[in-house]
């Protein structure tokens, strides 16, 4: 069993004319994406409160895919609803491959990172979320 350790990364949340910037960390790790020979990586944070994986539809598009050959869902919560379509995607975290179900839609398009959820990622890996250390630890199953 592979196991691996990743930092968090460090987010100015501050108002651009603060005198001393303040920051957040989050557990967002870079995650590569491929889709026939085409790959991009792009960050995205491992949410446990997400049921799956999602990601800005510029990404399957910049891979080669057709977003819309993929099955449609739409996705609700806080900041209103989302239609997504849903790909078997090829994603490397940290030299370990695995296959996932991730959503994408153009509604996120602006996101500064994707979200690893529940279904389609927590089953490859056993998470350990550490904030006083800025760390993710991943047991690979």
């Amino acid at each position: 069993m592979k196991t691996f350790k990743l930092p968090y990364l460090r987010y100015v949340v501050s108002p651009p004319k603060a005198k001393r910037p303040e920051y957040v960390y989050r557990p967002v790790v870079p995650v590569t994406l491929s889709f026939g020979k085409q790959r991009i990586t792009f960050d995205a944070l491992v949410d446990s409160g997400a049921d799956e994986c999602s990601f800005p539809a510029w990404i399957i598009k910049a891979t080669g895919g057709d977003l819309h050959t993929g099955i449609k869902r739409v996705f609700s919560g806080i900041g209103g609803s989302a239609l997504a379509y849903g790909h078997r995607s090829r994603l490397n975290l940290s030299g370990v491959d695995f296959t996932a179900n991730v959503y994408y839609s153009h509604d996120w398009d602006d996101m500064p990172f994707g979200l690893l959820g529940q279904s389609s990622f927590f089953k490859h890996f056993d998470v350990k979320f550490s904030y006083r250390d800025k760390a993710i630890q991943f047991n690979c199953r």
